[in-house]
């Protein structure tokens, strides 16, 4: 792409048309700048390259020659998207689609000013969101812009915005435009820095410097490192470079390109922030490898996508450079691997994820699929297509995919905000996923490509080297994330045996029992709004959404629901128990409820009546075959006349039945601790007895060391 690019910039010049190219990295621009006056030197004095990091008095000088006729065209990145005049202008090239619809425009903008014909050329990359508009062209001029993101909670921000927004206007505890009172240790914290200062009344603040906005970069968070050329006799700056990216493109041994010119990076000193190189005649460019590690620290949200979980929360990132590769200009034909010694990098962002289904990797590998490399490879084409959801680019997010995550039972796929604090994209993709998802899958299967290239699977920041990716792998799992497998029961066969010789071990010592009054028993069961029908299989019971739910509470002796909109409330109750017990609620119960939860509801103090029918029957009985013949009663309905009811939205009838239903357990339960056993009709119609001595002390006991 950026050989294409280089040619229409030339061509333009040729036809002496002022025109201004627009790339979408630093390392772009000189990429696209170096060749030009490496072919047409007799045009490369009247073009530059412009992009942060150059001089302040460079920039300016610039600005001046361009808009003076003294250059003639000009390759930048996003900052000459606005904000500065540099005069007339004929042609704009778009080195690829800039990311967001209001970038385009907003570029396209910068010609055409005096009323005279302009053009604006698109030259589309091999990036998978410029390949997925080169498909749906009539898409790319019909959308609409795309909604801006404000994190108004993020401290990082809230540290440099604050003092600006005081220079403006003297902030006031009932302020209307700012919430203070929620802020006040970020206040505290200002004024500690005198970055604030309080009035006597203490009532208002006001900027502590003068022009505080001067020191708020709007285009990153963690500082300014200032790039020395260290051949000459007194180090003399050629630029500066954010503390977000110097680690990627300012490392020792990088080479790092200054208006079209490489430099060797001799020395990154970390500690007074400067980065020292020197000239370097190399046809090479480097990029660095590195391993990341994520940390759940809180979940805020989750909810059920159809054969998944997704969920939204605080994480830390911990990102290690490990090495760097030199790869060649041209070919990108990979030269060496060299070591890096850089201390890791942690921050705390918000990121959504996507929980895979335990069935996951067995289907991929059925298939001869690599799990691996197919949701390594979902990760990199849902981060490229993000773009489509907010005002973002790709490298404002990070990604990291696991097999199984160290504080899951299973594979994860997470997103996250590439700055601390977050900035809302997380939070837009975790609404949209679905969305995203099909999108994605659509991308990967419509692109020619064998085995993946970078316009469907490969990133260009992937930090392992774009390894393992399975392409076919990537397609095959988000429609299977899109639909459901099989159900089957976590854990049962263990929980079974470990009933079995509970039983044993109580019956020679059982005698009847009540519910002591210290304790808090509850009896719990749910109703689904979908059937197993409905999300494709049994195994995925987290995607059949909570109906109604009830809980009988030994203390108040009273029945509660609790419905979709109130499940915090249910989980609290459920957590407060000293035993919750219910009918196949491990297996079905507890599993529709991960839906709703981050937390292993397996780790509840349980008793499961079902699993104590198998341990002792070695099979399974219908709650309504042990109803009839122990109470007399029968169940009111069944699993799916609730289903009926619920999508003719019948919920009374739904909420009688859930509650009909606790009402049976729970009297079953006290059946069987009076009696020390059950009844049943066998196969010939007579009513048997099923032992079930249940001892209520061993389950109070070993409440936290349910087999899980």
């Amino acid at each position: 792409m950026t050989g294409s690019v280089t040619k229409v910039l030339a061509h333009s010049l040729d036809q002496g048309l002022k025109t201004i190219v627009f790339t979408k990295s630093r390392v772009a621009t000189e990429i696209i700048f170096r060749p030009l006056g490496e072919s047409r030197p007799d045009l490369a004095k009247c073009v530059s390259s412009y992009r942060a990091g150059f001089l302040p008095e460079e920039r300016r000088d610039i600005e001046r020659q361009l808009a003076s006729g003294k250059l003639n065209a000009v390759v930048s990145t996003s900052a000459l998207e606005l904000g500065i005049d540099i005069g007339g202008l004929d042609v704009c090239i778009l080195a690829g689609f800039p990311g967001s619809m209001m970038s385009l425009w907003q570029r396209a903008g910068r010609v055409g000013r005096r009323e005279d014909r302009a053009a604006v050329v698109l030259v589309a990359g091999t990036d998978q969101l410029d390949q997925y508009f080169v498909r749906e062209a009539a898409e790319l001029l019909a959308r609409p812009l795309e909604r801006a993101l404000l994190n108004r909670e993020n401290e990082h921000i809230l540290r440099q915005h604050l003092p600006a927004a005081a220079a403006e206007i003297p902030l006031m505890e009932s302020d209307p435009f700012i919430r203070v009172t929620e802020h006040s240790e970020v206040l505290q914290a200002l004024e500690a820095e005198r970055a604030l200062l309080r009035s006597a009344s203490g009532k208002q603040w006001f900027p502590g410097r003068p022009r505080p906005h001067a020191a708020v970069d709007l285009r990153n968070i963690g500082g300014t490192f200032d790039i020395l050329d260290a051949s000459r006799t007194e180090a003399t700056p050629i630029g500066t470079i954010s503390g977000n990216a110097v680690y990627r493109e300012c490392h020792d041994g990088a080479v790092y390109l200054h208006r079209g010119e490489p430099y060797r990076v001799e020395e990154l000193d970390l500690r007074r922030k400067v980065v020292r190189v020197v000239p370097h005649r190399s046809q090479t460019y480097t990029m660095v490898r590195t391993q990341k590690e994520t940390e759940i620290l809180d979940v805020r949200r989750t909810r059920p996508v159809q054969s998944f979980v997704a969920r939204l929360g605080l994480l830390r990132v911990t990102e290690h450079f490990v090495a760097y590769e030199r790869r060649r200009v041209y070919t990108q034909e990979l030269l060496s691997v060299e070591p890096l010694a850089l201390p890791p990098q942690s921050y705390t962002t918000v990121g959504c994820w996507i929980e895979m289904p335990l069935s996951l990797g067995g289907n991929l590998a059925a298939n001869d699929r690599h799990y691996m490399g197919s949701i390594h490879a979902l990760e990199h084409a849902a981060i490229s297509l993000t773009p489509m959801l907010a005002l973002c680019d790709r490298n404002d997010l990070g990604g990291i995919s696991f097999t199984k995550h160290p504080q899951l039972e299973h594979g994860a796929v997470f997103f996250y905000d590439g700055y601390p604090g977050g900035v809302g994209i997380a939070e837009c993709m975790y609404n949209a996923f679905e969305d995203l998802l099909d999108r994605t899958a659509s991308l990967i299967e419509n692109c020619p490509c064998e085995e993946g290239c970078p316009s469907c699977i490969q990133s260009p920041k992937c930090g392992s080297g774009n390894r393992p990716l399975d392409k076919v792998g990537a397609a095959e799992a988000i429609r299977l994330l899109l639909r459901d497998s099989e159900f089957e029961p976590r854990g049962s066969d263990i929980r079974t045996r470990a009933t079995q010789q509970s039983l044993r071990d109580t019956a020679a010592t059982w005698a009847p029992q009540e519910i002591p009054v210290d304790k808090r028993v509850l009896v719990f069961d749910l109703e689904t709004q979908l059937s197993a029908d409905d999300v494709g299989g049994w195994r995925e019971a987290r995607q059949m959404r909570v109906a109604v739910a009830a809980v009988w509470d030994s203390r108040s002796t009273e029945i509660t629901l609790y419905e979709e909109g109130t499940i915090d409330d249910l989980l609290s109750h459920l957590k407060s128990a000293d035993l919750v017990c219910g009918f196949n609620i491990r297996s079905f119960d507890y599993e529709v409820l991960r839906g709703y939860t981050f937390e292993d509801l397996q780790r509840l103090p349980t008793l499961d009546l079902l699993e104590v029918v198998k341990a002792q029957q070695g099979g399974r009985l219908k709650l309504d075959t042990i109803a009839k013949a122990t109470l007399g009663v029968g169940k009111t309905a069944d699993g799916l006349q609730s289903l009926e009811w619920f999508k003719n939205g019948e919920l009374d009838l739904v909420r009688e039945y859930c509650r009909k239903d606790v009402e049976v357990t729970r009297d079953v339960l006290l059946y069987a601790l009076q009696n020390g056993h059950i009844l049943y009709e066998d196969k010939s119609g007579t009513a048997v007895r099923l032992p079930m001595t249940i001892s209520l002390e061993e389950h109070f006991l070993t409440s936290n060391t349910s087999p899980i």
